[in-house]
Order: structure tokens, then C-alpha cells, then sequence
């Protein structure tokens, strides 16, 4: 896999960045209650070193339908990519296939993807940072609470809310905090708990994810409060590589969290395209 440097030298290494994003993903679905996963179609299964996860219920949600994995050795040569999006398909979704551009098996994935129906569609941008002390002032009038396993603050709620999910959305989040390498906070504002954030740390590597933030609260900078937090516990935890996503920046699309990362001391690694047939 592919390593890189970002303009202002912070190294990064995809091939060790990918397990973690699908780990993050995996046990976010390992989290669902069986019920609940039944009901709404939310299965995770892995084909060689492809991973996907779908939900049935939600297959318009791109960040809920993935296959991870595309540019593995072997994702294209031993079927296991055709694997998981036939598999994906017979569940009527059709799902996201992210591709990372410049490694050894980006090329056998998007010949395979191009030959087999699918286009690029929005992209990701891919941001890393060390984990040097945030630079940035913490945001006045915003408390940060970190969350223990059987906390009672509605974490889970909050992100299926800011994601724009059904109530039942909230059952992907709300078990995380307490989970093994799961950090998870809220930040409360006059008191009441408004928006949510966490992080996944394994060995070195910590990656941000699940940051929403409830309409009242928009604006107040409870999501620069939760990154300040998550980059210095990441930093006291031994990490060296903090890594997020979010949606590339193209007009007409909000880009408050792009704003946000780059004000945190994130930088632009790369730009990953989103693969998906046009049907989806």
C-alpha cells in the first residue's frame, strides 16, 4: 500500500490506516442489537480482505452501505470484490466503493469497477495530522465530557439526529462508549448535552469519527471543543497519526467540517472517489 507526506511533511501510511477505518466501521455494526439489525436489514460481512456493510432499511445512506478494501492484494484477483458487491446487490443496495488513489491495487480495482458498472461519484477527502498539542483556542461556553460504558448522556441519539437518522440510527452509536479503544464524548452547552464526537485508537493510530452536532447548538463550536479534546487524549494515549474523512469540498455543499479539520491542524492527505453504480 501506498505511503505519502502532506505538504507540511506529516507522514502517513494508507496500509496502515485502512485496517483501522475498517475496524472503526466493523465494530460500529457489531454494536446494533440483534433485533434491531434484523429489522432493518443492517448486516456486515467479509469476503477475503473486503468488508462490507450494508443496511437494507437506509440504502440511500453512503455512509452506512460500504465496501471497504477494494485496493487490497488479492480484493480484485481472488473475487472477493465481485463477491461483495453481488452480495450487496441481491440486498437491493447499491453500495459506495471507496478507492484510494496511488497504491499497488488501485488500478486492478477501478479497471474492475469500470468494467463492471460502476462510476466515481462524490469523493472523500482523506485528512491526517500528528499528534502534536492543538494550537487552536478552545472555544469558550462548551463543556466536554468524556463517556463511560452505561453512560446516561444520549450520545448515540445525537449522531443518529445530526446524521439525519431514525430514531433506531442511534443503535449503530450508543453502545460505543466504554468499548475497547472507543473514546467517545459529548459537549454540553448551558448545561445540556448538544453534540457528540469519538475516536478509535489502536496501537499508534487513533481515527476521529461520529461527530454531529443538534440544530440549537449549530454554530457554537462544540465540534472545534470535541477536536481540540480528541487531539490532545490522542496525543496522551501514545498516538502518532490522527487520521478523519469527510465529504471533498464542491460548491453548493456545506463545508463546515472541512473548515474545521484544516483550523484543528488536520491537512489534506488524499482525495478518495467514491465508486457506485449509477443506479445507486
Amino acid at each position: 500500500m501506498a505511503s505519502g507526506e502532506t505538504r507540511n511533511g506529516v507522514r502517513f501510511d494508507s496500509a496502515r490506516l485502512d485496517p483501522v477505518e475498517r475496524r472503526f466501521w466493523r465494530e460500529c455494526y457489531e454494536a446494533v442489537p440483534a433485533e434491531i439489525a434484523a429489522g432493518h436489514g443492517i448486516e456486515r460481512r467479509d469476503f477475503g480482505p473486503v468488508q462490507a456493510t450494508i443496511v437494507a432499511g437506509l440504502a440511500d445512506v453512503p455512509m452506512l452501505n460500504l465496501v471497504l478494501g477494494a485496493t487490497e492484494p488479492g480484493a480484485v484477483e481472488g473475487g472477493h470484490l465481485a463477491a461483495a458487491t453481488t452480495w450487496a446487490g441481491e440486498r437491493g443496495v447499491d453500495p459506495y466503493v471507496p478507492v484510494a488513489p496511488d497504491t499497488p491495487g488501485t488500478v486492478a480495482a477501478e479497471r474492475w469497477l469500470e468494467g463492471n458498472g460502476f462510476a466515481t461519484g462524490y469523493a472523500w477527502m482523506k485528512f491526517v495530522r500528528n499528534a502534536h498539542p492543538p494550537l487552536f483556542r478552545e472555544p469558550r461556553g462548551v463543556e466536554v465530557v468524556e463517556l463511560d460504558a452505561g453512560s446516561e448522556e444520549p450520545f448515540g441519539t445525537i449522531a443518529a439526529v445530526g446524521f439525519g437518522l431514525p430514531a433506531w440510527g442511534a443503535a449503530f452509536f450508543a453502545a460505543l462508549p466504554g468499548r475497547e479503544g472507543w473514546r467517545c464524548y459529548v459537549a454540553r452547552v448551558d448545561g445540556e448535552a448538544q453534540a457528540c464526537a469519538a475516536m478509535l485508537i489502536e496501537g499508534e493510530v487513533a481515527e476521529f469519527g461520529v461527530a454531529a452536532t443538534l440544530e440549537p447548538a449549530r454554530g457554537r463550536g462544540c465540534q472545534l471543543a470535541l477536536l481540540h479534546r480528541r487531539i490532545r487524549d490522542a496525543g496522551e494515549a501514545g498516538c502518532r497519526t490522527l487520521f478523519v474523512e469527510t465529504g471533498e469540498r464542491v460548491p453548493g455543499r456545506p463545508a463546515g467540517s472541512y473548515r474545521n479539520l484544516l483550523r484543528a491542524g488536520f491537512e489534506e492527505a488524499y482525495l478518495r472517489p467514491n465508486w457506485q453504480r449509477p443506479s445507486g
